[in-house]
């Protein structure tokens, strides 16, 4: 039996679509576009003349590879990244979910608490954080701990808010049916709030690993002797600065490659993702 849309949902649904015609087009313009340059680029010899000068070559990708200090520098950046999502998730996950806890007032006094670091321009922020590493803790400079102690302090409000906003949304309901049913607390959070807050937990690692990985200013005054290597502090001094755009293009092609795959296997752990869907669906 055939059936047919009414016109006025119709006519809603083209409103919806007309709606993201411009994030598709900053979408193609801001990051489709200079991706694709990108990778053109990563293909191209260095320092060819003439006006359009195209080339082929596989060269940037083997040298990638032939360079250890690349390679030590990329797993250097993905550990420390990964050091510095643990911890944050370590201190934002309890913060956030006491933040919830309190009243409706003081809530908002955290979270603005929280979010007006971010409001100062970050290499502010990190020559600050230096300052008073030098005079109060200066071991901590040129030193893996210090570094992470400085990611942690910038991307911490990236964990903390998407942790937030998941937990202040789950049913209440939920929770006092745990406990109805013998949970304690400590049960009531392993058993029911974790795992229904998991794609916030998700959201905020993505959100603190991938800048973390490519960070450039915090190592930059954090370490300033590059005892510490990382990939865009590398990318920055001994390529973009030498000209060798190409070269730089296809590393930063090979790092995404690699977070690619970090963010795939990471969204495949949120086994949640689809249960408000499905419970829209029965109702």
């Amino acid at each position: 039996m055939q059936t047919f849309e009414p016109k006025r949902s119709i006519s809603k649904r083209k409103f919806e679509h007309a709606l993201g015609i411009p994030y598709y087009v900053v979408l193609i313009i801001l990051v489709m576009i200079p991706i694709l340059l990108m990778v053109i680029s990563s293909f191209q010899l260095d320092r060819i003349s003439g006006i359009f000068p195209i080339s082929f070559t596989f060269t940037h990708y083997l040298d990638f590879l032939k360079a250890t200090s690349f390679v030590r520098a990329m797993t250097s950046s993905l550990w420390i990244a990964t050091a510095t999502t643990i911890v944050t998730l370590v201190i934002g996950y309890p913060l956030a979910y006491a933040i919830t806890k309190m009243k409706p007032k003081t809530q908002i006094t955290m979270l603005l608490l929280i979010n007006a670091p971010m409001w100062i321009n970050m290499l502010l922020r990190v020559r600050a954080l230096e300052q008073i590493l030098r005079m109060f803790f200066p071991y901590l400079i040129d030193s893996f701990p210090g570094v992470v102690l400085g990611l942690v302090y910038i991307y911490l409000p990236f964990m903390v808010l998407p942790i937030y906003a998941v937990i202040s949304k789950i049913d209440h309901n939920l929770i006092e049916s745990a406990a109805d049913l013998g949970a304690n607390r400590f049960k009531t959070v392993l058993k029911v709030v974790i795992p229904l807050s998991l794609s916030g937990v998700l959201s905020g690692i993505l959100m603190v690993f991938l800048p973390s990985a490519t960070t450039i200013i915090i190592p930059q005054y954090l370490a300033p002797s590059q005892n510490i290597y990382m990939i865009g502090t590398l990318i920055e001094k001994s390529i973009v600065n030498n000209g060798r755009i190409s070269y730089a293009s296809a590393v930063a092609i090979v790092l995404s490659l690699v977070i690619l795959g970090i963010v795939y296997y990471v969204k495949k752990l949120d086994k949640y993702k689809g249960v408000n869907r499905n419970e829209k669906e029965t109702f």
